[in-house]
């Protein structure tokens, strides 16, 4: 089993950082959890072409976390791949897909044009809830509620498989419910979007950089719980995603490592884990 972290970004554009999205691998099986900005050019930097874009598991409805999805399903169709693009996702996720496949009407039939016979793409979409996704020759694909409000629901995803675990945390707050799920994890793939660094501009929705700080801040992880919350889980490994811009690794890691004792990466793009 295995992870590559093809965006690690949040939603501040950031030139060395892609948006979030990890490639899971588990034999000759592979899954996409969410679809950052860049999400297909980092598939392709990882060795997947776009005619083998893998099924898509969204956390939530988040747009730096889906605004790949057309991109990848219209590219996917023109390099001639005619099967369904799989799509794993919160409520609201086949409506998403929906209006997706309206507004890429007029480019498919301008390029059906140019092509015999070609049927338009077409999207099969599965609707989540907590518990297991996908089961099949011993692999088991699991959702499970996080802590994202006002997002409901939102999820993170467990793999197991080959007698390994993977956890993708998706957008939370520290969560007990994650935690549960993610008990004796080999891997933990959490997100910290370090608040501190965020902007502010007037007319921005807040008062005060310090209401939007500690408004965002209450629904994501801050690097003081990353620790808490990887010890809590007993996982074996942590594995730090969904940076700010200005967030230093190294400060970060030493954040995570004063209340965990197992090791700690901090993410860059294209990593392997």
């Amino acid at each position: 089993m295995q992870a590559i972290l093809l965006g690690t970004g949040a939603p501040p554009p950031n030139p060395r950082r892609r948006g979030p999205a990890t490639l899971v691998t588990i034999g000759d099986r592979r899954f996409l959890v969410d679809a950052g900005s860049g999400a297909g050019a980092q598939m392709v930097q990882a060795g997947v072409r776009p005619w083998d874009w893998p099924p898509v598991l969204v956390t939530h409805h988040h747009s730096d976390h889906t605004i790949d999805l057309g991109h990848l399903l219209i590219s996917r169709w023109i390099a001639g791949q005619n099967r369904p693009f799989e799509v794993y996702g919160p409520a609201g996720t086949r409506a998403q897909m929906d209006r997706l496949l309206a507004w890429l009407h007029l480019d498919i039939e301008l390029r059906r044009a140019h092509m015999h016979d070609r049927p338009p793409p077409t999207a099969e979409v599965v609707e989540v809830e907590e518990g297991t996704v996908l089961e099949r020759d011993g692999l088991r694909i699991s959702a499970f509620l996080v802590e994202h409000d006002p997002v409901r629901p939102a999820f993170g995803y467990r793999f197991d498989g080959q007698g390994q675990t993977i956890v993708v945390s998706g957008d939370t707050r520290p969560c007990e419910n994650l935690m549960r799920w993610a008990q004796g994890t080999d891997v933990l793939i959490h997100e910290c979007c370090e608040m501190r660094h965020t902007s502010w501009y007037p007319g921005c929705g807040w008062p005060s950089i310090e209401e939007k700080i500690r408004d965002l801040a209450s629904y994501h992880t801050q690097p003081d719980d990353l620790g808490r919350v990887a010890a809590g889980a007993r996982a074996k490994r942590l594995v730090v995603t969904h940076l700010m811009p200005g967030s230093d690794p190294g400060e970060l890691k030493a954040a995570a490592e004063r209340q965990y004792r197992g090791p700690v990466s901090v993410g860059e793009d294209l990593l392997e884990v």
